[in-house]
């Protein structure tokens, strides 16, 4: 009995001692990866999908990174974030990123996510607006310092309207849709990826003006680091953006099976919309500088559109200039993913 209580013993001490020694090596092989805070423009939604499924995947370690997505609260508070050196990239609207340059803060673009401007201009059929021009006399609800609000001359220049023939209406960043669907303003200004909600709240009388589609095309999400993030660790950056638009491609591909992935790590997320949302977005992905340079490219020339339009419609601090925006040196070279 003695010897059988002693085998016993013995076998649940290698037991414990073998536990032991994988959970050694898992922290071990854990602690070999850099840790890094990647922060996005707004609380999770379908177009985030990527960066689940390059954390899923395991294509971040496969590039020796841990990354930490932390959800966001805005572009305003992204840049902030990056810029004080609280997280090592962020994706935040180009404008935003170009505005806060000229305040002061020491960021640039790394890589373009939507190379095609998603400002859209949403409105009710049944407020007799069925064209652009149709928008005189009406109102749009919008925050005061919304950077489509903002940016209005321009849209309104292309569409042959006096912008001061709309009436604007404060409302905060959250009550668009519901404010449209409620019929409290004509007319609202938003991203074109909130497609699925839009026609949820509004129905049969929704009406849409893309901006790109009347020459008004700033560029949108950006990824961003911080000038000593950009100085100090290029190879963590490089690796970052190798691992994001593999996944990029991925889900260009794959889109359906990308937001089951994501709603592992975001329960709550709706499939139908998260789903509605990445098909709208992956159409902002693709523009001619993208076909011919791969995901991610950042174009001088549209740089330049983005920040004349921030130079002239913002009230900046300084005269901003394109070449100070970005920077291509960690972009990796993944194409556009054409069906066989």
């Amino acid at each position: 009995m003695k010897k059988q209580n002693g085998f016993i013993l013995v076998l649940i001490t290698l037991l414990v001692l073998t536990s032991f020694l994988g959970t050694v090596g898992f922290s071990q092989e854990n602690a070999d990866l850099e840790k890094i805070d990647f922060r996005l423009n707004w609380i999770p939604q379908g177009n985030h999908a990527v960066y689940y499924v390059a954390k899923d995947k395991g294509w971040y370690e496969d590039v020796g990174l841990e990354v930490n997505i932390q959800r966001g609260s805005g572009s305003n508070d992204a840049v902030k974030y990056a810029d004080v050196g609280r997280v090592d990239v962020a994706m935040a609207d180009a404008s935003t990123v170009a505005v806060s340059r000229t305040k002061g803060a020491n960021v640039k673009i790394i890589a373009e996510v939507y190379v095609n401007s998603p400002f859209t201009v949403w409105a009710r059929k049944d407020k007799g607006i069925e064209e652009p021009e149709d928008l005189v006399g009406h109102t749009i609800g919008a925050p005061a310092g919304d950077a489509q609000r903002v940016f209005f001359p321009a849209f309104a220049g292309a569409v042959g309207i006096d912008p001061d023939d709309v009436t604007w209406v404060n409302i905060g960043p959250g009550a668009k849709i519901q404010s449209l669907g409620a019929g409290s303003v004509d007319a609202t200004v938003h991203y074109a990826d909130q497609l699925y909600l839009y026609r949820e709240s509004v129905g049969d009388n929704l009406v849409s003006f893309r901006w790109p589609d009347y020459g008004v095309n700033p560029y949108g999400k950006s990824l961003i680091a911080n000038e000593k993030t950009i100085e100090e660790s290029p190879e963590m950056l490089k690796k970052f953006l190798e691992a994001s638009f593999r996944a990029y491609r991925w889900t260009i591909q794959n889109p359906e099976t990308a937001i089951e992935i994501e709603r592992e790590y975001v329960p709550e997320a709706d499939k139908e919309k998260f789903l509605a949302m990445i098909q709208e977005s992956i159409k902002l992905m693709k523009n001619e500088s993208v076909l011919v340079h791969g995901l991610g490219w950042i174009d001088h020339g549209q740089m330049g559109q983005t920040v004349e339009l921030v130079n002239k419609y913002f009230s900046v601090d300084r005269e901003l200039t394109a070449e100070e925006m970005y920077t291509r040196e960690f972009l990796p070279h993944y194409t556009w993913p054409y069906s066989e």
